[in-house]
């Protein structure tokens, strides 16, 4: 199979599309895995991509601001809510290299019932708080245990330092212009569109996470790879199928 080349800035373009996130106060925390541990939790169709033989599952917690389609206003309550989601990076079978998420935990619960049932991405209900103390940022997420979740938490305190230039994995981690989503018993590539990423470096002042493991994994071993991402504003194109 021929993968599609990783750039740092979206190859193609999205104008409008259908969907809209803000995605403020983002940061990303990597850890390598084995790929065959990845790949047993892929559905087929799907192939673990991987940078120097390694798989990579991330830790992703951020505040999302005027979710929803483009053509809706944004709404009170439903479109800015916090979110944590446990990703990893795949091919499919059209080349696309791109996120597929083993879980996100949400406080909506309409965003919830909306992402799971009609595009597919493992939603789960949650409790979650966001705390920005200068240059300190914390983020605590506890899983609501229905609708017949999984339990998994997540306490991450960080220090965000300066913005750095992005190293090869960097790029390989973050700049992915699509996700798949299995959804009536298909995969989709969703394409996304978003400002490139300008990353900082941070230092990790707690974590302990059990959404890591909640998917099937073993815990993650070592520091993790750790950025803050400053806002982007991103665009979803219309789902194909692969």
């Amino acid at each position: 199979m021929d993968f599609k080349p990783l750039s740092a800035i979206c190859p193609d373009p999205i104008e409008r599309g259908w969907l809209r996130n803000d995605w403020h106060d983002l940061t990303f925390l990597h850890w390598p895995y084995e790929p065959a541990a990845v790949q047993a939790l892929l559905p087929d169709g799907l192939t673990v991509d991987t940078f120097d033989g390694k798989a990579w599952v991330s830790l992703v917690p951020f505040m999302m601001r005027r979710a929803g389609p483009t053509w809706l206003r944004k709404l009170p309550y439903v479109s800015d809510f916090e979110e944590t989601n446990v990703r990893t990076y795949v091919v499919d079978s059209l080349g696309n290299r791109a996120v597929w998420f083993l879980s996100l935990d949400c406080v909506r619960l309409p965003v919830v019932a909306f992402a799971k049932m009609l595009i597919g991405f493992p939603y789960f209900w949650a409790d979650m708080t966001l705390a920005i103390d200068g240059p300190k940022v914390t983020y605590t997420t506890r899983r609501r245990r229905w609708p017949r979740s999984p339990a998994a938490r997540t306490h991450v305190s960080i220090d965000i330092g300066g913005a750095i230039e992005p190293t090869e994995l960097d790029v390989f981690l973050t700049a992915r212009w699509g996700t798949v989503a299995k959804s009536f018993g298909r995969l989709w590539f969703h394409a996304v569109d978003h400002e490139p990423w300008t990353l900082h470096d941070v230092t990790l002042i707690e974590l302990d996470d059990s959404a890591m493991a909640a998917p099937g994994l073993a815990e993650p071993i070592g520091e993790p790879i750790a950025r803050w991402a400053q806002p982007v504003h991103a665009r979803f194109a219309r789902p194909i199928r692969v």
